[in-house]
């Protein structure tokens, strides 16, 4: 049987990404919420989504795209299945009262109201003066479709996401991996969006899986011990076999909410790395969790990300954010300049902006090129063996996220190691 859902790596050929392209959302913003929707400026609808478009035509080189907007509104066609969604949307954010408002609604309306948020009535004095704009909020972060879902082997592990403007994202996530046949899975292995006693919070943003049986989890402010505890438990489980994983314990920061702000893979013997915090004398610390099918563990602290992988059997060349300068790499850095999404072994999409990692890319021995090199058509990424693709993106970076956060790869071919 073919299978919609499979990824057993950070780095296998790419075979179906999904994606969101920024909207209405985008616009619900103003200097005085960006904090409450966890952005750190105003950013220009027209700009990003035509960033945004041309990452899409980037990725069509080399994968199936997808739109959450199209998946929802093929689950909602049912009239079934759009009333299970309004009643698990009605029930998370305790608005009962108005479902009958959003049943009335279409499928385009009710997804427009859905990403670009259900505004407060206000039909009486206490409600018109309560300062709450929105019972349902916007989300501006949906194009950061990385976080809502993570995909393990053939299962999915539902987000669970740290801020309430964001839960959101994750109950829709549940919704169409539960009703896409383009997304059919063998099930899920934890569901944040419904699942998420106190303390448990995890990200997507935060979860790589180098291999089948080896991942580095950040521990961060978006994703809590408690949460890898459980997910890794049921990850051993479910494969019948142990799992290692490195847990890396990020700093407190707005520039590291999540591990792919300092650490991605991008090849079978490389990663992206942000100096300071992954090989520096400051560098952060990491744990070494072994976790067997039984739920038995062997826990204990190694002296570095690197050094822990490659006692693993995944020794990794560091590619230096910012070539390592002490300037550059915090520039860079801010700008997501670790970020990369792998669409194959060694070919990685990033942005263009970020000009001294691309630097350190070169030297590492990958041809680095513009993406309107291929979207003219005149030249194919199959001429390259080692490839990075530079998409324009210095408006979707002030999001606060890059290329590996806009996607949600759910379809990868294996690697042959």
């Amino acid at each position: 049987m073919d299978e919609a859902v499979r990824v057993d790596s950070e780095i296998g050929p790419l075979e179906r990404v999904l994606v969101h392209t920024p909207g209405i959302e985008i616009e619900a913003m103003t200097p005085t919420t960006l904090a409450e929707v966890l952005y750190n400026d105003i950013v220009p609808l027209g700009v990003i989504a035509e960033e945004h478009a041309k990452l899409k035509r980037v990725l069509s080189l080399f994968t199936e795209v997808l739109e959450v907007r199209d998946l929802l509104r093929e689950a909602i066609e049912s009239p079934e299945a759009r009333a299970d969604l309004v009643d698990q949307v009605v029930r998370s954010f305790d608005i009962e009262g108005r479902s009958g408002e959003l049943l009335a609604l279409g499928p385009d309306e009710l997804i427009r109201i859905l990403i670009g948020g259900f505004p407060a009535r206000k039909d009486s004095l206490t409600r018109f003066l309560d300062p709450a704009e929105f019972d349902l909020h916007p989300l501006p972060n949906l194009y950061f479709t990385r976080d809502g879902a993570m995909v393990y082997r053939n299962k999915i592990i539902i987000g669970a996401m740290a801020y309430e403007v964001r839960q959101l994202e994750a109950l829709l996530a549940e919704f169409i991996f539960g009703h896409s046949a383009r997304l059919r899975s063998e099930g899920l292995l934890f569901d944040g969006a419904r699942e998420q006693p106190a303390g448990v919070t995890l990200e997507g943003g935060d979860f790589q899986l180098l291999k089948e049986d080896l991942l580095v989890i950040g521990l961060s402010d978006r994703t809590t011990s408690q949460a890898i505890d459980i997910v890794v438990g049921r990850i051993a489980a479910d494969r019948q076999g142990p799992v290692r994983v490195f847990v890396v314990l990020l700093p407190s920061e707005r520039a590291t909410i999540h591990l792919d702000m300092i650490f991605t893979m991008i090849d079978r013997d490389k990663a992206v790395v942000y100096a300071p915090h992954i090989l520096g004398k400051d560098r952060r610390p990491v744990v070494r969790m072994d976790v067997d099918p039984a739920g038995r563990r062997s826990i204990r602290r190694v002296d570095s990300l690197l050094g822990g992988l490659a006692e693993a059997g995944l020794p990794l060349e560091p590619v230096l954010c910012g070539m390592g300068d002490p300037l550059l790499e915090q520039r860079e850095q801010w700008l997501s300049a670790t970020n990369f999404l792998a669409v194959a072994p060694g070919k990685i999409v990033g942005y263009s902006c970020n000009v001294a990692t691309l630097e350190a890319l070169d030297r590492a021995g990958f041809a680095v090129r513009g993406a309107d090199l291929f979207l003219s058509g005149r030249e194919s990424p199959t001429a390259y063996e080692k490839l990075v693709i530079a998409v324009d993106g210095i408006e979707l970076a002030r999001g606060g996220g890059g290329v590996r956060c806009m996607t949600m790869p759910v379809r990868r071919a294996p690697v042959a190691w």
